[in-house]
């Protein structure tokens, strides 16, 4: 039994020793017709906003699967599974690591210089940069996200804000790279 249906009880008990006019007896009248009309049941806790997975998706898209997994795991901590948080964490920060592998393995098969000044401009590049981020978006959004959210009844939180931090950690990373 939760405290404060505990509580409400004790109070009810102890009623019998108020005045008619007394404010605490009117307090506790209201409470008894209060727990009557609910059937002393609790109300239900509101739903806790998260981030959609399309916003995952896209983050992980255009930034970096890194991002789409601190979402998810913002997520994850919002509903209480910090647990499964961390894993989805760990696992955005591994694909990190292989998908450099990969990349600088796909840059040296095509014959790119890893140390290229102009890198970033080479479409070969920036197509198999997005090919991975396409993979790693979606491993996220639709295996992690779809097994820890299975139904889409959930409150979606706004963007704007993770929006605006990734973009203000995100040019000063690109200016840091063309000095």
């Amino acid at each position: 039994m939760p405290v404060t249906t505990l509580w409400q009880a004790f109070i009810i008990f102890n009623s019998r020793k108020l005045h008619p006019n007394d404010k605490r007896a009117k307090m506790v009248l209201s409470l008894r017709m209060e727990i009557q009309e609910t059937g002393g049941q609790q109300p239900e806790e509101q739903e806790v906003a998260i981030y959609s997975k399309l916003a995952i998706l896209l983050f992980s898209l255009f930034f970096s699967p890194l991002v789409g997994g601190i979402l998810l795991t913002l997520n994850l901590r919002s509903v209480g599974n910090k647990k499964a948080g961390n894993i989805v964490l760990l696992f955005a920060i591994a694909y990190l690591f292989l998908s450099n592998v990969v990349l600088s393995y796909t840059l040296q098969r095509l014959g790119i210089p890893a140390n290229d000044p102009n890198i970033l401009k080479n479409p070969q590049v920036i197509v198999c940069s997005l090919i991975l981020n396409i993979i790693g978006g979606g491993i996220i959004a639709e295996y992690f996200f779809k097994k820890y959210f299975p139904t889409d009844d959930y409150e979606r939180k706004s963007i704007w804000k993770p929006l605006l931090i990734t973009i203000i950690i995100v040019i000063p990373l690109s200016m840091l790279i063309h000095i």
